[in-house]
């Protein structure tokens, strides 16, 4: 796939996995959230040691063109999608879909019977695509701002 690939996650990744986030937040998910919502997702002042915590500590993977990190994504054992996230610049070209397959299939080998995410506003297209189906729109508040996400799930008999 054209100088794409994955890897695992590696604590060196950190910079760039924030800077992706981030980015990638404040660009693309504008579309469907206020800048205000923006405001409460973002982490302009990250804690690095709780992130690697929680990439460490699940199946994670680095997307790469050729060395640039260009996308990440990770996967409890439990089979919770955390995080997907790819870098502004490169939204369209597959590598989104490359790291949900990726994790996926290491989560359904693993013996997890579903999977569920939490998915915004803007990836819900992108999860259906991939088999899951809605479950619950969920409305949390995060300092007096409103967030409204979905709840998917993907049963392996549905990929």
């Amino acid at each position: 796939m054209n100088g794409f690939s994955l890897r695992d996650y590696q604590q060196s990744d950190l910079e760039n996995i924030l800077t992706i986030f981030n980015g990638t937040v404040q660009a693309i998910n504008k579309k469907d959230y206020t800048q205000q919502q923006i405001e409460q997702w973002i982490q302009p002042e990250p804690d690095y040691v709780k992130w690697h915590r929680n990439l460490s500590s699940s199946y994670a993977r680095v997307a790469l063109n050729r060395m640039e990190v260009i996308g990440f994504g990770n996967i409890t054992d439990t089979g919770e999608l955390d995080y997907l996230y790819v870098d502004k610049k490169w939204i369209g070209y597959g590598i989104g879909k490359m790291i949900a397959t990726d994790l996926m299939d290491h989560a359904f080998k693993a013996g997890v019977k579903e999977i569920t995410v939490y998915s915004s506003i803007t990836a819900k297209p992108f999860f259906e695509s991939l088999g899951f189906e809605l479950v619950q729109q969920k409305v949390r508040y995060r300092n007096g701002v409103m967030l409204m996400n979905y709840l998917m799930v993907c049963r392996k008999d549905n990929k």
